[in-house]
């Protein structure tokens, strides 16, 4: 029988130390649940039950999960399940097979989010929806063998599809299994394109170095938020932006910011940018260790006191992956951005 799903109304203390007893295989959702950007359509979810005490046993196979639809274009679900940790279910570590508890986990939670309301579209990001559709008419083709090229417009076309859902920082153990239940959605760009998770110990993160001549460190502001937007293709509303911890670096003659990076929701280092004409001097390792150093004590520290910080990578991304190595970090387990259909979870199960 499959597990019982429980809502949360909030992070309970059996809640966190399950994630905390976990790290730092838990640690998008250690930090995405603690983040204060939540809307009232957020949802924790975990297949065990809520409790006020954090001695109460937690199950050894068990799955949770974030999951906010207002959120879109951005990512909306972030799940975790204990099946992740290497040697898990047969002791070999990464290569193990996927624990099969683990993973009737985690379809009970996509099952339990597909019975789930669809909130209205936030007014922010009808712009969004509106180059959904202007993708639509350059590619109007549909079907499970439709393939979009990587752009812009193909990152939100999932938006005329309500039931389609983006799944971050995914584990590819957990991406594999939902493929297999056929709940992703290849026709969107994710799949394809692998990610590193990087993990850094706080205290081994080097000193900031001190800046450039003619350079000073701030925070982003509202007035920069364009700038940022237009140097990625990954969707980003200013809303949340704005709600995120930064550190930036500003010309001190003119005000402009040269180089940033924010403190994600999930805690992961975010949007990571240097101009082109500032490069190769170490701004971006320093900005990089400052942020870390400013805003991740705390936050993610596992029973044994250990501070962690975490970074997502594109496979091929060379100069992230230098900056990344350069802080300590090293490359832990793969992972992907995809999109899923929670519909096909909620259609399978009534055939059942």
């Amino acid at each position: 029988m499959p597990p019982t799903v429980y809502p949360h109304d909030l992070p309970s203390p059996l809640f966190q130390h399950a994630l905390k007893r976990t790290l730092p295989y838990s640690i998008n959702l250690v930090y995405r649940t603690q983040h204060t950007n939540r809307t009232p359509h957020a949802h924790i979810l975990a297949t065990f039950p809520p409790s006020p005490s954090p001695s109460t046993q937690i199950p050894r196979c068990w799955a949770a999960a974030y999951y906010d639809r207002s959120m879109r274009p951005e990512t909306e679900l972030w799940v975790f399940a204990s099946g992740e940790i290497p040697g898990h279910y047969s002791g070999k570590g990464e290569n193990d097979q996927f624990c099969p508890t683990c993973k009737s986990a985690v379809l009970s939670l996509i099952t339990y989010m597909s019975t789930l309301p669809v909130p209205p579209f936030d007014p922010e990001n009808l712009a969004s929806l509106g180059m959904a559709r202007a993708h639509e008419k350059e590619h109007p083709e549909t079907g499970p063998r439709v393939r979009y090229p990587p752009s812009p417009g193909s990152y939100v076309r999932h938006l005329l599809i309500p039931s389609v859902v983006t799944l971050g920082a995914c584990h590819y153990q957990i991406v594999d299994l939902l493929f297999e239940a056929g709940f992703l959605r290849e026709e969107f760009p994710g799949r394809e394109s692998r990610l590193n998770k990087f993990l850094f110990r706080v205290t081994d993160l080097p000193q900031t170095k001190e800046l450039p001549e003619g350079l000073r460190w701030g925070e982003m502001r509202r007035e920069d938020i364009a700038i940022v937007q237009a140097r990625t293709p990954i969707p980003r509303s200013t809303r949340t932006l704005m709600s995120l911890r930064s550190v930036g670096v500003f010309e001190e003659s003119t005000g402009n910011p040269v180089a940033w990076s924010f403190f994600g929701l999930d805690g992961s280092l975010t949007t990571l940018h240097v101009e082109p004409q500032y490069r190769g001097r170490g701004i971006a390792k320093s900005v990089a260790a400052k942020i870390f150093r400013a805003y991740a004590p705390g936050l993610a520290e596992d029973d044994e006191g250990t501070a962690w910080a975490h970074a997502d990578v594109y496979e091929g991304n060379d100069q992230s992956e230098a900056v990344c190595r350069s802080l300590g970090g090293r490359a832990s387990w793969r992972m992907f951005w995809v999109r899923i259909d929670v519909a096909r979870a909620k259609s399978l199960s009534e055939n059942s």
